[in-house]
Formats: C-alpha cells, structure tokens, sequence
C-alpha cells in the first residue's frame, strides 16, 4: 500500500480509492456534468432539422453543414494542442477556458436562431453574403464552430480525470457510469427540445393570387429549444467551478519534471503502438456512423415512419435510454472478466447490423434503436478504458486529444457526405416539398454509407484482437488489477 500511495503522488495524485473513496465518486459527478451540457448542445438540433427547414428556409445539405461545423476546430488541430495543454498546465486552466469556450459557441447559436438577431439590421446586411446561407444560418454555424473549439476538449480532461482517480481499480465501472451521465444530456436534448418544437407546431394555411395555397408547418418554439441549449451548458461550466473545489490536487501537484514536458517524439511514439492505432481507427468509425446518425435519426424515422417530430425523437432518445441500462454492466463485466477487445468486436457487428436494419427493413424502429443502445454501450464502455493501458498517464492527455483529432474526420466529413447522398438520392425531392407533406426523404443510401463506414471499424476491432493473442499483447483481455 505504501508503494502505491507513492507512485500516486508521483502522478500528480495525493489520494487513493481506499483513502478518499467517496471523493474520487464526487470528482466523477462533478466532470460528468461538466460534459453533461457539452452532449445536449451537441445533440439538441437533431430534432429541429424539420424546423430549421421550415423557419430558417434551410436544406439538407446546408443541415450537414451547421452539424460538420462542430469538428472543424479539431481537424485544425485544436484538440491535439488542447491534450497537449492539458498535460503541460494541468486541467484547472485548460479546462476552465475551453469549457467557456463551449457556452459561448452555445450562446451564439441561439442567438442566431433567434427573432430577435433575425430582425435585425445585421441579420440584413450578412443574408445571402456567404455561399448564399441566411444570415441566421451563418451565425449559427459560427456558433457551432466556437463550440467544437471546446465540446472534444473538456471530454480529454474528464478523460485524464477518471483515469487517474480509478486507475487500476474500478476503472471500467467508473467510465461507464460517467457515460452514463453524458448520454442522459443527449437523452434530455432530444426529449425536450422534440417536446418543445412538438407542441409548438402548427399549420398555417398560405394565400396566393388563386386563393388558399398550401399547408406550412411552423415552429415558433425553435428560438426556445436553442436558448434552453445555451442555458444548459452555462449550467456545465458551475460544475466545472464544482470539480475545481473538490480536486485539490491539480492544486497541490508538484511541477512537472523537465524530462516530463511534451515532447514531438511522445506523438510519434504513440503512432507507432499498434494497439492505440486500432483502437483510434475504430473510435473515428464508431463514432462517425453513432453521432452524425443520432443528428439525422429524427428526420429518418419521421420520413421513413411517419411519426410525429415529438415521437420520433423520444424514440430516437431510446438510444440512449438502452446505453443508460447496459453501459454500466458493460463497465462492471469488464473490470471482472476482462474481454476489452472482444467486447469491441460485438458492438461493431451490432452497429453494422442495426444501420441495416434501420435502412432495409420494416422492423419496429424501437428494435433496432435498443440494439444500437447496447452497441454504443460495449464499445466505448471497452474502448476508453483500454487507453490507459496503452500509454503513461502523463501522456494521457496527448493520447486522448490525438484521438478526438481523428475522430473528429468523422464528426466533420460524414454528416456532409450523409447530406450529399441523401441529396443526390432524391432526386426531384425538396425540403419544402418534404415539409408540405408531398414529398419525404428516402433514407436507404445513406444507410448503406454508414454500414459500409462501421465495417472498416471492424475490421481494426478484430485487428486488435489478433495483436492481443500475440506475445506483445498488452492484457485487454484480462480484468482490472489482473496486469498489476
């Protein structure tokens, strides 16, 4: 015990699970809600692609973009340099300002949903002046960019946190139970802002030379649905100042030693570990074909189902419902019996089959939503705590923001090309046609896509696998503690 209280001050760590256990649990809380804001601003304008159509005279590709614009900051390296940051002054600095980075990207793309910057007399003088977008839809997107500067970065430092207040113990459950927290933002995102825009719906009848017109669906409640986002996430950076109380040690640390300071080679050592370069290709697949899927899954269950905007979210939200049940028992299963690598390779048959199911068949959408559930549960419960066994935690940083980097060529490219397929597979089709009930969007191709993507992901799943049944395996198949 001695030994281990010494190597953990030597981390940065002055406690231990024995010493401070409801501690390390509060610090869990505390940075899950901190993410907890990032994942509903993230996940809030699903729902709202039909109503962004209708009030702000958007099209499918012009969606694409406003979701794509969030990963932008990382394939510019942001979230590199943010891991790296994290690790050079520690998570109090970087992660007080990339968390207010997130509520000002926030705050801005509510506001450019809204009557009161629509009106305006900036909002006529930007209209149509950038690839034709409606000044709202410009504003917007610039909010979404401001809050990818931060929404990949504050996940590195919950990340780095967990890892080291559970390192070696608990470890899985402790991973588990923070996504479960994360994704009960995505869980409220899409429940209340399809509450809000589904009862403020209505038709209004337009008039022409001729007489009556057509039927318009509105949706008054959108500026509402936006400004909750940005309150929500306000809310997050409280809970940052929360951690900041109950994290003494980034306080107390020592300085970093000199040989410890980052260093280019630390990069190119981690691209070179087969095992962390698996598992950084399957999470830019994984999540390619879940996020930029759950962005669109509103609008493909009311084209392809017909279900109202309000039912199609909250059955888009059993997603996460299905990972709040089985994302902890992942954790828990994992730190008994091991399987890390084994347990990726299921969920990424799960998310092929499921993107299948949803695109070809007739099946009740509920079915396959559970399933998708409980693949975004094994997967990432298997995959996030594998890192640490691959690299020093004080690179952990450098690691997990290389990671989100990648993942975020996925996060960016895949939402535009699911808006270019979906286009280019409609031919004749329009949003306003769409929106009058004439037309609706045919969704299979854009299925097949995702299918196609998560198959890559498996292929490297079952690559890691291999690596693990050589001798230079690194023990993802053995329980937590087992490789101490």
């Amino acid at each position: 015990m001695e030994a281990l209280l010494t190597a953990c001050e030597s981390c940065g760590s002055t406690t231990t699970s024995h010493k401070h256990g409801w501690l390390r649990w509060a610090v869990l809380l505390a940075m899950s809600l901190v993410v907890f804001g990032g994942y509903y601003v993230y996940d809030a304008i699903s729902p709202m692609k039909n109503a962004m159509e209708s009030e702000l005279s958007i099209s499918p590709s012009d969606f694409g973009w406003l979701v794509s614009f969030y990963a932008l900051p990382n394939l510019l390296g942001i979230t590199l340099l943010g891991g790296i940051l994290i690790d050079k002054k520690g998570i109090r600095f970087a992660g007080m300002l990339f968390v207010i980075t997130c509520a000002v990207g926030a705050f801005i793309t509510a506001l450019g949903g809204s009557n009161l910057f629509a009106g305006s007399r900036l909002a006529a003088l930007m209209d149509g002046k950038i690839f034709g977008w409606s000044a709202q839809l410009q504003v917007m997107i610039l909010g979404r960019f401001i809050f990818g500067f931060g929404g990949e970065i504050i996940i590195v430092a919950q990340n780095k946190v967990i890892s080291r207040w559970f390192k070696d113990e608990e470890l899985a459950l402790a991973f588990g139970l923070n996504l479960v927290i994360c994704r009960l933002g995505t869980i409220a995102a899409l429940s209340f802002s399809s509450l809000i825009l589904g009862h403020s719906a209505q038709y209004i009848m337009t008039f022409g030379p001729d007489g009556p017109g057509t039927m318009i669906l509105r949706y008054p409640g959108l500026p509402t649905a936006l400004w909750l986002s940005s309150i929500i996430m306000l809310l997050s950076v409280g809970a940052f100042f929360l951690y900041l109380t109950l994290d003494r040690t980034e306080v107390n640390r020592s300085p970093q030693a000199k040989e410890d300071a980052f260093q280019l080679s630390d990069i190119v050592k981690l691209l070179k570990s087969r095992p962390f370069i698996y598992i950084t290709i399957l999470c830019l697949t994984f999540y390619s074909t879940v996020f930029p899927f759950l962005s669109y899954a509103t609008d493909i269950l009311i084209n392809k189902y017909g279900l109202p905007v309000d039912r199609a979210g909250i059955y888009t939200s059993i997603v996460t419902w299905a990972t709040i049940l089985f994302t902890p028992l992942s954790g828990l299963m994992i730190d008994r019996f091991g399987k890390r690598s084994s347990l990726m390779i299921y969920g990424s048959i799960l998310l092929i089959l499921v993107h299948l199911t949803i695109g070809f068949t007739t099946i009740n959408p509920i079915i396959p939503m559970a399933f998708l559930g409980l693949a975004f549960s094994l997967v990432p419960a298997a995959m996030w705590p594998s890192v640490p066994m691959i690299v020093d935690e004080k690179k952990l940083g450098t690691a997990y923001g290389l990671m989100a980097q990648i993942q975020c060529l996925g996060l960016w490219g895949v939402p535009i090309l699911m808006g270019l397929v979906l286009t280019a597979t409609n031919k004749g089709v329009t949003a306003r046609a769409v929106t009058a009930g004439e037309a609706s969007w045919d969704y299979r191709y854009v299925m097949l896509m995702m299918a196609a993507i998560g198959t890559v992901g498996l292929v490297f799943a079952i690559l890691l696998k291999r690596g693990e049944r050589s001798k230079h395996g690194i023990g993802l198949e053995l329980p937590s503690g087992a490789r101490k």
